[in-house]
């Protein structure tokens, strides 16, 4: 047993919170070859197969607000919706506040300026495959009914994201404790470390750390870090098979295929003792999770025995027919001989409609155009990013295909079968064991060992939008006017970008952005002038973003506004300068400073090199 006054001593914990499901491990710093996962999940089947994640759903009593979690949602005859897919919606915070009520569901639309570029395939809450498959269908996604059943119980996703991941670190504690002896594990200390997806957005990830520190797990990178999921990825896998032919320079494409989204990242092996890696190019990803399947399969069993059937169905017969789903098709499709059956609860035989017993036969075609639409974007994002590997003069060694969804025998004979690259090559794809479990137990080593990722590359462009002196000659004469504090002619919109898209990032970065303002000197002594100021950290996503706001408006996204307050500060800090009117104002000179420690930003006020004042960060 480890001294308790062993400060490296501790617990850590991997935790991969999913659209559908969630999973745990566990080791104690001391030994952390002894990996546990948890397993003893409230109603759940300890010992089977599926006993190493719970289900990331959640209900709540109309009256009472008590809350069922995991296994006691879909194995309870209780009242109270079940909420699914909540995860998703921190990409959205505002998506469950809006009414939808009345709205049809609508169409694909084009990106407008500072609209979220990781929702295009949840445009009002309902995913590309319904829309493009039929816009006028009745059926209702599990996330855009979830935000309906947010409304009424006037509550934001993020607070039901926390009280899911409160009732997991409960459990998690509780199972530790069992592992373990109980006064050791309360005596020692936790580090949580929580996967998110790599194409979140930084306001996602800000909801997320609000629901983590609502959920006890502490403070923010003292108690609980971010990591992304295919980085956890690439800790377990590649540490996994290190003794099959890893050779410095190798690249390898991390192909993470979750519940709601698949990430993209090639690692290039650095080292190999220890194990370093340095991202290749930018990573990619998308919204083609294996629950766009769970749409396709109802939107399927809807055309075979009609809305009314479906829609009548109890709850708990809805769930046996989902569960069936899953447990016999879904994870079976390309893998098994047996009959792909689901069950229909109360549903009369029909032989013609291949029902019988209150069961419904699918063919493997039937399976197949459920499947294909989501694999093939998958198959496509792949491919992409084989290419940019190509375009960078590597050559791509293997696709490491992970996460639940990366455990599809179909997803992986689809990769394996598939040209890449120059020539139409045929790739290697390997899909380790413990796929499911893979993003938990790399968060774990991440833990434990510290990041194998050296360099990383921006995914986007990251700046701010201020104004730029105008030179006679330089082609902005539309877009200039007279500022009259500094007595010249300005350009407005003009695009500072501190960091570019695929520029190379350590694990931790700091950005200074300069700012200035003019504040007129008041007329009335000992009246204080006006020192709050407010910023906004603009990004763009596109490849080569423009110079200037104006010339590409739509491409221009809305980050984070920043409210800095300097009124704490002396106003003799500030020189006072005065125009050719006489009027007379201070010049205002000071810098946020922003960190980026694993992917996360964070901001300070510096004035005259010293941190002050007050900033605050709100994301859009």
């Amino acid at each position: 047993m480890v001294a308790s006054g062993d400060t490296q001593s501790r617990f850590v914990v991997g935790l991969d919170f999913g659209t559908t499901f969630t999973s745990v491990a566990f080791a104690h710093s001391a030994s952390p070859e002894e990996v546990k996962l948890v397993q003893t999940w409230p109603n759940g089947s300890p010992g089977h197969s599926s006993a190493d994640q719970v289900p990331s759903e959640v209900a709540y009593d109309p009256t009472t607000r008590a809350m069922r979690w995991g296994y006691e949602v879909a194995n309870s005859r209780r009242g109270g919706e079940p909420l699914k897919w909540f995860k998703l919606l921190l990409q959205n915070q505002s998506g469950a506040s809006r009414s939808v009520r009345n709205e049809r569901p609508p169409a694909i639309q084009p990106r407008s300026s500072y609209r979220n570029a990781g929702l295009e395939a949840l445009v009002g809450g309902l995913s590309l495959m319904a829309v493009v498959a039929d816009a006028t269908a009745p059926m209702e996604t599990p996330e855009r009914k979830t935000a309906l059943q947010l409304e009424d119980l006037h509550m934001q996703p993020v607070t039901v994201v926390a009280d899911f991941l409160r009732s997991v670190r409960e459990i998690t504690i509780a199972s530790m404790e069992r592992t373990y002896e109980v006064q050791w594990v309360r005596r020692s200390k936790v580090e949580y470390i929580l996967t998110v997806p790599a194409i979140w957005t930084d306001t996602a990830k800000s909801h997320m750390i609000k629901a983590a520190e609502d959920a006890g797990f502490g403070a923010h990178r003292v108690d609980f870090h971010l990591v992304s999921e295919p980085e956890s990825a690439a800790s377990y896998t590649l540490k996994a098979i290190q003794p099959n032919n890893l050779n410095r320079g190798d690249v390898f494409i991390i192909c993470d295929a979750g519940g709601g989204t698949v990430d993209l990242i090639s690692y290039r092996i650095k080292d190999l003792n220890p194990l370093r890696l340095d991202e290749c190019v930018s990573g990619t990803g998308g919204m083609c999770g294996s629950v766009f399947l769970d749409e396709g399969f109802e939107r399927y069993i809807r055309g075979v025995v009609g809305n009314r059937v479906i829609d009548a169905m109890k709850p708990r017969s809805k769930s046996a027919m989902m569960r069936t789903w899953e447990e016999r098709v879904k994870f079976r499709f390309g893998n098994s001989s047996t009959e792909l059956e689901v069950n229909l609860p109360g549903v009369p035989d029909n032989r013609a409609k291949r029902i019988e017993e209150s069961f419904h036969t699918m063919e493997e075609e039937d399976v197949r155009t459920i499947f294909d639409p989501v694999v093939d974007r998958i198959v496509t994002l792949v491919k992409d990013q084989v290419r940019d590997v190509e375009r960078k003069g590597e050559a791509v060694k293997a696709i490491l295909l992970v996460g639940g969804f990366g455990s599809s025998e179909y997803l992986l004979k689809r990769l394996q079968g598939a040209r890449y690259g120059q020539g139409d090559k045929i790739l290697q794809v390997l899909q380790p064991m413990n796929a499911r479990s893979a993003i938990a137990r790399g968060a774990l080593l991440r833990g434990l060992d510290g990041s194998i990722v050296k360099e990383r590359r921006a995914r986007r462009y990251y700046g701010c939008v201020s104004c730029s002196p105008y030179y006679a000659g330089n082609g902005l004469e539309d877009h200039k006017y007279w500022d009259s504090s500094d007595e010249m002619y300005m350009v407005d919109g003009h695009l500072n970008w501190y960091i570019e898209k695929n520029m190379v990032l350590g694990n931790t970065v700091f950005v200074s952005l300069p700012f200035y303002r003019t504040v007129p000197v008041p007329a009335i002594r000992g009246m204080a002038p006006y020192m709050t100021f407010h910023d906004e950290l603009v990004l763009c996503d596109l490849d080569n973003a423009p110079d200037y706001q104006w010339k590409n408006v739509e491409a221009i996204r809305r980050l984070v506004s920043l409210r800095s307050d300097l009124s704490s500060i002396p106003t003799e800090k500030f020189p006072v300068r005065t125009n050719s009117m006489g009027e007379r104002y201070y010049r205002v000179e000071y810098e946020l400073r922003l960190s980026l420690v694993d992917e996360v930003m964070h901001f300070e006020l510096v004035l005259d090199n010293t941190v002050c004042g007050v900033v605050t960060a709100r994301f859009e």
